[in-house]
C-alpha cells in the first residue's frame, strides 16, 4: 500500500453530528476527485451509525483502536489514564498500524479538512521531505505574522536541547504528509511523544513555569485535573516548561519534540497557495479558488459550509447519511482546532 490517507477519530457522543458532518465534507470532497486512494478512519472508542454509513459509502477502511482511554495506558501504564480527558493525543497512536501495512506516503488528515483536487497533487509535488505541513499559526514562519505569547520559539529550541533532541520547526498537524518509509520510524516514537506530553502537562501545574496561570486552567482545560490528582512527585521533578498560552496544543508541542528525536529527520512546508489552513480560503470565492486542499479549524465548520454551498442557513442540514435521532452540534471550545 504505496500511498494512503488516514483519519483518527476519538469517539465523543457530545460531538457526535459535528464530526458526521466534518467527516462527510471530507471524506466526499476527497472522493469527488479520486476515488481509488485508500483510506483508513483509525476510531478510538465506538463509531457513530453515520460515521460507519459514510465509511461504508466512501470505501474507506476502518480500524478499531478500542477505547481512547485504553490505547493511551498501554503506552503509557503511570499517566495514559490521566490524560483521557485530553481528546486529541489520539491522531498520533495509529502509526503501528500504518507501518504494519507497509505504508510509504500517508497523508494524516482531521476530520475538519476539505478537498479541491486530486490528492495524487499533494503526494507527487511533496514527496521529497519525511515530514511536510503548514507552518504553525503564529510562528515565526507564519505568513500572517508571529505572536511569542501562542510559540515561544526560543524556549522549544531550549527544550530540544535539553532532551538531546533535533529542533523540529513549529507545524500545524492538521495535515501532515509523512514519506520516505518514516512511518516505521513513527512507530517507534509513540512512547516518547506520550511521556513527552505527559511531562509537558505536568510543567502547567508547576507555578514557577512559563504560562501554568494562562494554559493551566482546569476549567478551560479539564484534562488538567486529572494531571494535577494522578501526579507524582517524580513527574512533577520531570515536568518540562510549556512554551505556549495555548493548553490545547500540547499534542502539537510534544509531537514536534518527540520527531526530534528520529535522526536525520528532514522536514518542508507546504505552500500557502496548495495547502491553506483556518480561514485562509474564506476571502475568495469557490469558484475562483486553486487549492489543493484546506485545513479549515473546527470552529469555521458553519463559515466553511456556506463558503461551499451558498444559500440560506439550513444549508447545514443537507449531509447525505441517514437520518437518525441526533443531538445538537456542540461548539468547539475556544482553542481547539
Amino acid at each position: 500500500m504505496p500511498r494512503l490517507v488516514s483519519y483518527s477519530l476519538q469517539a465523543d457522543e457530545r460531538r457526535r453530528h459535528e464530526h458526521a458532518c466534518q467527516f462527510e465534507l471530507s471524506v466526499s470532497s476527497l472522493r469527488a476527485s479520486n476515488p481509488a486512494v485508500p483510506v483508513v478512519l483509525f476510531s478510538h472508542g465506538p463509531l457513530a451509525a453515520e460515521i460507519a454509513w459514510l465509511c461504508s459509502h466512501f470505501g474507506v477502511m476502518v480500524r478499531d483502536q478500542g477505547p481512547y482511554a485504553d490505547r493511551l495506558a498501554a503506552l503509557s501504564p503511570q499517566s495514559g489514564r490521566a490524560m483521557a480527558r485530553y481528546p486529541v493525543l489520539h491522531k498520533h497512536l495509529n502509526f503501528s498500524e500504518l507501518a504494519a501495512a507497509g505504508v510509504q506516503q500517508v497523508l494524516c488528515c482531521d476530520l475538519d479538512t476539505i478537498f479541491f483536487t486530486d490528492v495524487e497533487r499533494v503526494f507527487d509535488r511533496y514527496a521529497g521531505a519525511d515530514v511536510v505541513a503548514r507552518e504553525e499559526v503564529c510562528s515565526g514562519r507564519s505568513i500572517h505574522g508571529a505572536d511569542r505569547a501562542f510559540i515561544d520559539e526560543p524556549l522549544l529550541e531550549r527544550l530540544a536541547h535539553h532532551l538531546g533532541r533535533a529542533v523540529v520547526a513549529p507545524i500545524n498537524l492538521g495535515v501532515v504528509l509523512y514519506s520516505h518509509g518514516v512511518v516505521a520510524r513513527l512507530a517507534d516514537i509513540m512512547k516518547t511523544f506520550v511521556d513527552d506530553a505527559w511531562r509537558l502537562m505536568n510543567g502547567l501545574t508547576v507555578r514557577e513555569f512559563p504560562n501554568s496561570a494562562v494554559a493551566g486552567s482546569d476549567t478551560s482545560f479539564p484534562w488538567m485535573a486529572d494531571v494535577r490528582k494522578h501526579a507524582s512527585d517524580i513527574d512533577r521533578q520531570r515536568a518540562l516548561p510549556y512554551p505556549s498560552n495555548n493548553g490545547w496544543i500540547v499534542e502539537e508541542v510534544a509531537w514536534w519534540l518527540a520527531l526530534g528525536s528520529i535522526p536525520g529527520l528532514t522536514q518542508a512546508d507546504f505552500a500557502a497557495c496548495d495547502v491553506a489552513q483556518n480561514g485562509e480560503v474564506l476571502g475568495t470565492p469557490r469558484d475562483r479558488s486553486n487549492w489543493a486542499l484546506c485545513h479549515y479549524y473546527s470552529h469555521n465548520l458553519q463559515r466553511i459550509v456556506e463558503w461551499l454551498h451558498p444559500r440560506p442557513s439550513h444549508a447545514t442540514q443537507a449531509f447525505s447519511y441517514p437520518a437518525q435521532q441526533r443531538r445538537a452540534a456542540q461548539p468547539s471550545a475556544t482553542f481547539e482546532r
